[in-house]
């Protein structure tokens, strides 16, 4: 009875008198398993023990025994080639299965709709995310023109005219030496001197070039992403495009991994199949759910690492090969060089993403008994509220952990598996001295929620989307 209870708790508009899904037979409650004539297993069960009977009867008829004898002899000499039979046509069925190209055919544009789904709605993401990690880890510096400078730059352009008026009205008064003369005490001074000049016209072809750094007008994201253009073109916009791809693929891919390895030795069902809503311990779920979240983002750090080198230096630079760089990376030597406060800045991400994202639908169901289905307006609005404050809390430490990141990246040891120069940088980097000492400083404490704005504007889309899908989410739960 507790069963039927929490069944009739968890879906109390389903009646299994007037439910009808066209099965041939039917589980209720009080009368256990009913076919669709009303009868159940065990008003069947006469029946059998008539059929029971009638089969007695006939075996005690003679010469019934020597035809069953008879049967299972011919049985036995044909067993073999019963067996070779049931083989062949196993296998043939089970050819047939693999080799229809009709299934085939569906399964990969099943697929391929979904990639380039998924990949068209990347590739609108990707530069705002550019944008958002420059800001995040950038410093940049916005002077303003005063009078005075004004004044000056007039004077400047003046006096710059004046001097070539005067200087084109002496021109001819000037007498331009062709053959100048050497002494023996300057022969050395001589000889010096064109290999000096040959030394200072050649000096820029000599000399590394620097990467040019991005000087947006402000802190806008679009303000940023027209800099990003200038200097390096429509590539700069979609740097570390195929990297964050496969990162974020990885990261579902390794989270549902994980969830349907563990969950068995837990005795709950996998969350990624059945929601945590209605699993059968609740607690164990969601904690499940939040170790699955930590365990992939601690695995993939690498491959996070290298998305944000790719994203903070120049695309024109060299050695900006994922294979290659994957390559470098070694468990064994490098774990033990990671800063404390990447690790924990790490878990941290993971953890602001899944309780907000996973967790704020049990909360609304098990405390304030509000459903996604048979209250969508309220459920979306509170989720609304939900989405808001994960965006304002995840968005500092996410901006500690691309500032930490960058750190290891430029310190200067030759263990570390991808160092980057400052000068390969496509912005000047700001100073990380820890959580402690940039949650301390209360003058730049603001620009931790660096592109807040275009978070915000896509969470109220998404909350826009669903509620013109309103017809579409009031569905039967199952």
């Amino acid at each position: 009875m507790d069963d039927v209870n929490t069944h009739q708790q968890l879906r109390p508009y389903y009646d299994p008198d007037t439910f009808n899904a066209g099965y041939s037979s039917v589980f209720k409650p009080d009368q256990g398993v009913v076919d669709s004539h009303g009868r159940s297993i065990a008003s069947k069960l006469s029946i059998m023990q008539q059929s029971k009977s009638r089969l007695s009867k006939s075996l005690n008829e003679p010469g019934i025994l020597s035809q069953l004898s008879a049967g299972v002899k011919s049985q036995v000499r044909g067993s073999d080639a019963s067996v070779e039979k049931v083989h062949k046509s196993f296998n043939d069925m089970e050819w047939n299965d693999i080799l229809n190209w009709r299934s085939w055919k569906s399964i990969g544009s099943n697929l391929l709709e979904q990639f380039l789904r998924h990949y068209f709605r990347h590739l609108v993401q990707q530069p705002f995310e550019v944008s958002r990690l420059l800001l995040q880890v950038g410093e940049f510096h916005f002077t303003k023109p005063t009078d005075n400078t004004k004044i000056s730059l007039e004077m400047s352009d003046a006096d710059a005219g004046n001097a070539y008026v005067d200087g084109a009205d002496d021109e001819n008064e000037e007498e331009i030496e062709f053959f100048p003369q050497s002494y023996p005490d300057d022969d050395r001074n001589w000889s010096e001197a064109p290999a000096t000049s040959k030394v200072h016209l050649n000096h820029d072809h000599t000399a590394p070039t620097l990467t040019k750094q991005i000087q947006p007008n402000s802190l806008h994201t679009m303000d940023v992403l027209n800099s990003v253009m200038e200097e390096e073109g429509t590539r700069g916009l979609w740097r570390a495009n195929n990297t964050t791809f496969i990162y974020n693929f990885l990261s579902v891919t390794l989270d549902a991994w994980f969830t349907g390895l563990i969950s068995p030795f837990l005795q709950i069902p996998d969350p990624y199949f059945i929601d945590i809503v209605h699993s059968s311990d609740t607690r164990k779920s969601i904690v499940l759910t939040v170790c699955a979240s930590v365990f992939t983002g601690f695995v993939l750090l690498p491959l996070d690492l290298i998305r944000t080198r790719l994203t903070i230096t120049s695309v024109k630079i060299e050695h900006r090969s994922l294979r290659n760089l994957l390559k470098k990376w070694s468990w064994r030597q490098h774990l033990s060089g990671l800063p404390f406060d990447m690790i924990a800045l790490n878990i941290g991400h993971s953890l602001t993403s899944t309780v907000f994202t996973k967790l704020t639908g049990v909360l609304l169901y098990h405390q304030f008994k509000i459903d996604r289905f048979t209250q969508a307006v309220w459920y979306n609005t509170l989720e609304l509220l939900s989405e808001m404050l994960e965006l304002f809390v995840k968005l500092p430490v996410e901006t500690l952990l691309r500032r930490c990141q960058t750190a290891y990246l430029l310190r200067k040891k030759p263990e570390d598996p991808f160092p980057v120069a400052k000068a390969n940088m496509v912005i000047n980097p700001r100073e990380y001295k820890g959580i402690y000492s940039t949650l301390q400083d209360k003058k730049r404490i603001h620009e931790l929620w660096s592109g807040w704005r275009l978070g915000l504007l896509s969470v109220f889309c998404s909350y826009g989307l669903k509620m013109m899908n309103f017809e579409a989410t009031e569905e039967e739960k199952f």
